[in-house]
């Protein structure tokens, strides 16, 4: 009971009553009818009458029963019904962890007022959750959540948790920064004519069926692929030895499981692709760096245990550059042959050479087959098409067969039967040129910039492919620098970063993706960037 004193013109004006029921309200202060007792004096005698009270309540604290549901957000434009959506969104609390099992949910009437919806329907998406084993129904249409829910159990949002891990927001699609490495420059990939010869194969409606028959990729494509890898590299293959892939990294994850495995060892050029890397330690076989020099991977290779594998690159080194030599290429595959090692030539960006033809790959020259031969299209074309290839040695071709099989029972078939429309068109090839004439004008308007800075950075290797390696002209920390230019928006990794023993000092720079305004502003960052750190590396040299 709680003591009121009445406020009306009537016999009990001035006397202090009793309220037998007072009614929770939001306000403060109410104005109503209620039935009280009168207290008189000295008189046992108890009569009820109604009376004019003016009431002023102080609300104590309470918790809302709403609390924790304040972000359910029900949209009457949407497709999808409002019961459905508060059945999602109420499952989705209680799979993230944000309502606990036994917790007690609002009771129908009060979430139906909350969100301004019909009663029905939240008790409908009660009984859908209960049914689902989400929730479990009490007497007076009370809900909880199911002791199943235990399964979904995790912190609730802000609650500490050691180990947990840290999940920042969702990420979004970038362009490169000048100077990225390896990249095409996709404005000059022709959209509307890929378009014309997709528009074409899709008039062949079984493509969208399944087919399981062409883990290897599409009959027509490895066959336009082999034609032009004959043509262009004197690849010497049969088009069934081709297996299409998902871009070169899957090629040499598959190499990897494949033939290497723990205790296992493959030789890896130093410094080396950090792609095949990766590869190689999925497998946990022990990667044996081996030296590179003006002549490509140096011979005589390093005794290793039980030797598998051995990589390369030897069209265009990466990240140096250099070509390997006829004479070492041809000792390489002697090595190979005696030494019974698979041979993984990596002809990443071959296709551009800007004042001289190509050299044969080192495929061709094999005469035992002991080459596995890895491209792909993500350079040549645009890398979102996730296209790539190997050829392999015929003793191979079953195994890795296998092996694609469980990885996918078939790639992308409209796409590689665009790609196989647009090479046997004659298309890539008119691509090639195209992107060949503008790379070379490119790369040499980013030495003729780096040249009239002043910059102190050497070219050894220039006039083919899609990166440069610039070496410092004296000693230098090329990871602090490349941190620097990073801040300012110029992405060159340092050279050192590619390694394993060796020492390397530079940074690599890609000029092929970016405009002759990009190069440009790129190179007065660089100028800006590096000469304050030069100064202070010439001062410490005098010093020492």
């Amino acid at each position: 009971m709680r003591i009121f004193r009445t406020e009306s013109p009537d016999s009990n004006k001035g006397k202090w009553i009793e309220l037998d029921w007072l009614q929770p309200r939001k306000t403060h202060s109410l104005q109503r009818f209620v039935k009280v007792r009168r207290s008189l004096d000295g008189v046992k005698s108890q009569f009820l009458q109604l009376c004019w009270c003016q009431i002023f309540i102080y609300r104590q604290p309470e918790v809302s029963p709403m609390k924790g549901f304040e972000h359910l957000d029900l949209d009457r434009d949407y497709r999808r019904t409002l019961q459905t959506q508060l059945t999602e969104q109420l499952k989705g609390m209680i799979q993230q962890g944000e309502l606990r099992p036994a917790e007690r949910l609002p009771s129908t009437r009060a979430l139906a007022d909350e969100l301004r919806i019909s009663r029905n329907t939240v008790v409908a998406a009660y009984e859908q959750l209960e049914s689902e084993g989400y929730l479990q129904a009490h007497e007076r249409s009370a809900f909880t959540v199911g002791a199943a829910a235990r399964a979904f159990a995790r912190p609730r949002r802000g609650d500490a948790m050691a180990g947990q891990r840290a999940v920042g927001p969702p990420r979004t699609l970038i362009a490169p920064r000048p100077f990225r490495p390896a990249q095409p420059d996709i404005h000059l990939f022709s959209l509307k004519t890929w378009n014309r010869h997709r528009t074409r194969v899709l008039h062949e409606s079984l493509l969208l069926q399944y087919q399981s028959r062409f883990s290897m990729g599409l009959d027509v494509l490895r066959q336009n692929v082999g034609a032009y890898l004959q043509e262009s590299r004197g690849i010497r293959c049969h088009w069934d030895e081709i297996v299409i892939t998902g871009g070169s990294q899957q090629a040499l994850f598959m190499v990897g499981q494949l033939l290497l495995g723990r205790g296992s060892s493959v030789y890896m050029e130093d410094p080396g692709f950090p792609g095949a890397m990766r590869a190689w330690q999925q497998t946990e076989a022990t990667i044996v760096p081996a030296p590179v020099d003006d002549e490509g991977i140096c011979l005589p290779l390093p005794m290793a245990e039980q030797a598998k594998v051995v990589y390369v690159t030897p069209s265009h080194q990466f990240p140096l550059g250099v070509c390997m030599s006829l004479e070492r290429r041809l000792e390489l595959l002697r090595v190979a042959r005696e030494r019974e090692l698979w041979v993984v030539e990596d002809d990443y960006d071959s296709e551009f050479r800007y004042n001289s033809a190509p050299q044969p790959s080192l495929q061709s020259l094999d005469e035992y087959r002991r080459v596995i031969y890895v491209g792909s299209f993500s350079k040549t074309l645009f890398p979102g098409l996730r296209l790539g290839y190997m050829v392999l040695p015929p003793q191979l071709v079953e195994r890795f067969a296998r092996l694609k099989a469980t990885l996918e029972d078939h790639g992308p078939l409209i796409d590689q039967a665009t790609l196989a429309s647009f090479l046997e068109s004659g298309a890539f090839d008119s691509h090639l040129r195209r992107c060949r004439r503008i790379y070379r004008e490119r790369q040499q308007l980013f030495l003729d910039l780096v040249s009239r800075k002043g910059l102190p950075l050497r070219f050894p290797v220039t006039g083919r492919g899609m990166n440069l390696a610039g070496h410092f002209v004296i000693r230098t920390d090329d990871v602090r620098i490349g941190a620097a230019l990073e801040r300012e928006g110029v992405d060159t990794p340092p050279l050192s970063s590619y390694c394993s023993q060796a020492r390397c000092s530079g940074l690599l720079f890609g000029v092929t993706a970016f405009t002759d305004t990009e190069i440009r502003a790129g190179i007065e960052t660089l100028a800006s960037t590096l000469s304050p750190s030069m100064v202070v590396k010439k001062s410490r040299s005098r010093n020492q």
